[in-house]
């Protein structure tokens, strides 16, 4: 069961990377004519409109598709792997009386997803982004703690509550990192702020915020399919950042107590302050070369890694 549990782990690191691309090739971001076709999310325009402007608009599409061309079929393969593969875990913890809410949460979870991939042409949809996201990062989550709790049973040295307790709120603030990067794909917001380390001169997020959090809130879009922001993209841009910098220093801290705790966390606090350090040094990258779409998926994935390493850490210390 654990051998199952480890190669749905690792089908899940790869969906969620290929989601991912998906997501952002789909956007635009490394088109041909990249910036400018980011966020073209509107129909072709008409006939009726010069020749001149649509087939600009065909081209910036035509480009952005291109990549969906191998990565689509090659989601589906994986999605569906992971669904079998899914279907047999839960068949192995009935029989087995372990681990029974979690493999039944993990076939919830891939009907919801299998569900939501029916809208899968809705990309920019905030909610369908979010849910993609949300039910994507949740399975490996569970996973990673099915594969840490049974691959390492042996009794742990007592931990002190306050070293437990960082590294949950190591965890939690990272998910809610993972959710404002989320925010910031589906408003179009990832080159919003292009100055580091402010944003064009300011910090704070403002009021715009909540209408970036507003998943019910649809595109308005140009006659040439150009999605149109205002406000509330520089807001969830720089609450993104900020939330970077917090998460940053909550699982610093976990980290280096962990080094410091006992010899037997070191290896995983390493692996964690590496990841830490790629991450970071990813994102701030992805801005200041005007987001290469390798950048964009490697985000997305050492966030991933790094949510690993840090649950690890978790099971650890219980």
């Amino acid at each position: 069961m654990n051998g199952l549990a480890k190669v749905s782990l690792l089908l899940v690191i790869v969906l969620v990377s290929l989601s991912a691309y998906l997501r952002l090739a789909h956007s635009g971001i490394g088109c041909a004519d990249w910036p400018a076709c980011y966020g073209q999310i509107g129909a072709p325009p008409s006939m009726s409109q010069p020749v001149t402007s649509e087939n600009a608009y065909q081209r910036m599409v035509e480009e952005a598709n291109k990549p969906l061309s191998w990565a689509t079929p090659l989601h589906r393969l994986v999605a569906s792997v992971l669904g079998l593969l899914v279907l047999f875990l839960v068949f192995l913890s009935l029989r087995q009386k372990r681990q029974r809410l979690i493999s039944l949460t993990l076939l919830g979870l891939t009907v919801f997803l299998a569900i939501l991939g029916i809208r899968s042409g809705s990309l920019h949809n905030p909610a369908v982004v979010m849910g993609n996201l949300a039910g994507g990062f949740t399975m490996l989550g569970l996973l990673g703690w099915m594969v840490f709790s049974v691959a390492d049973p042996a009794p742990q040295p007592r931990q002190n509550t306050a070293f437990k307790s960082m590294v949950v709120v190591a965890i939690a603030v990272l998910c809610l990192q993972i959710f404002l990067g989320g925010l910031t794909s589906a408003n179009f917001a990832a080159t919003s702020c292009q100055t580091l380390p402010d944003c064009h001169g300011s910090w704070l997020p403002g009021s715009a915020l909540l209408d970036a959090m507003d998943l019910s809130r649809e595109h308005e879009v140009t006659s040439l399919g150009q999605a149109i922001g205002g406000e509330e993209r520089l807001a969830i841009h720089k609450a993104h950042r900020l939330g970077a910098v917090l998460a940053a220093v909550m699982v610093l801290i976990a980290a280096v107590m962990a080094l410091r705790a006992n010899q037997r966390y070191g290896l995983t606090g390493i692996v964690i302050l590496v990841l830490l350090l790629m991450e970071f040094s990813v994102g701030a990258s992805a801005i200041l070369l005007s987001l290469p779409i390798g950048l964009a998926v490697a985000h997305n994935w050492l966030a991933g890694l790094l949510l690993l390493a840090l649950l690890k850490l978790f099971v650890l210390s219980r």
